[in-house]
């Protein structure tokens, strides 16, 4: 046992997780939760410069949402999460219009989901879809399936981490 807190605390010295600092610009999205890094009282605030800071990928994929192929971009859920220290099993993902759904954090990872900020090379606005859209890439052109669909949320505000 001694040696396996030895360990972990070699660990924790050698990767610590970075103080997040506050938005300076709009904040986008709001991550509480099951979160050991954080910005505010209770939370992590970013704004759109704090999101293009993590792991930035571009995919071009299919969805029921839009005809063809279509080209989104922004961080992997899984570099936000990381980011946060994470330790949760599911998040509650909320939108602008309150529509909510619970994802497994192991969705994160398995189906490589963005948190889309950009469509077809430009910033999303909530007219369409943005600022923040949660998309499960797929290259299947029918789509990435009744119930990743689902968890396709648009408009994304705020994660709950749940312990």
């Amino acid at each position: 046992m001694k040696h396996v807190c030895t360990l972990i605390l070699a660990l924790f010295c050698a990767f610590p997780l970075r103080a997040l600092e506050p938005a300076q610009g709009p904040v986008l999205l709001t991550v509480t939760g099951a979160i050991s890094v954080t910005n505010a009282e209770g939370r992590a605030d970013f704004d759109r410069a704090m999101l293009e800071s993590l792991d930035w990928q571009e995919v071009t994929t299919y969805s029921e949402f839009f005809t063809g192929p279509e080209r989104l971009a922004g961080p992997t859920l899984s570099s936000l999460l990381r980011v946060l220290g994470a330790t949760g099993r599911s998040m509650q993902a909320h939108a602008v219009d309150d529509y909510m759904i619970e994802i497994p954090v192991s969705d994160a990872d398995r189906y490589d989901v963005i948190v889309a900020l950009d469509r077809g090379g430009e910033p999303m606005r909530i007219r369409n879809k943005g600022p923040i859209w949660l998309i499960y890439p797929t290259s299947d052109p029918n789509g990435p399936g009744e119930l990743h669909s689902s968890r396709m949320v648009w408009q994304l505000i705020h994660l709950h981490v749940v312990p």
